[in-house]
């Protein structure tokens, strides 16, 4: 049996929304309106991280374009959840605003 290209590619994309959102709302619960420089240290050392991964087992070249395209899907899920963290962030402060 033949999957659905079309249907993998959903699933992996509502698999990195649902892991983004989550990221979000953990940094977004745990340091409410002040979340955004927490997040962002977290993931400067992410990327500072995943900048010196290799692939053990593949040749140099390979281990280096797999590296790449792995670093590359981290920063969409880096990006992405910035972006939900500041929606979450924008919540927050319109809550706090109206208990005001």
């Amino acid at each position: 049996m033949e999957q659905d290209p079309i249907k993998t590619r959903a699933e992996l994309i509502a698999i990195e929304y649902m892991v983004a959102n989550i990221y979000a709302s953990m940094f977004g619960e745990r340091f409410g309106e002040k979340a955004l420089p927490a997040y962002r240290d977290f993931a400067q050392k992410m990327r500072e991280h995943t900048a010196t991964w290799t692939v053990p087992g593949l040749d140099a070249a390979l281990s280096d374009h797999l590296s790449a395209e792995i670093q590359e899907c981290i920063e969409f899920q880096l990006s992405l959840i910035d972006e939900l963290l500041q929606q979450k962030i924008s919540v927050y402060k319109e809550q706090a605003a109206k208990k005001s």
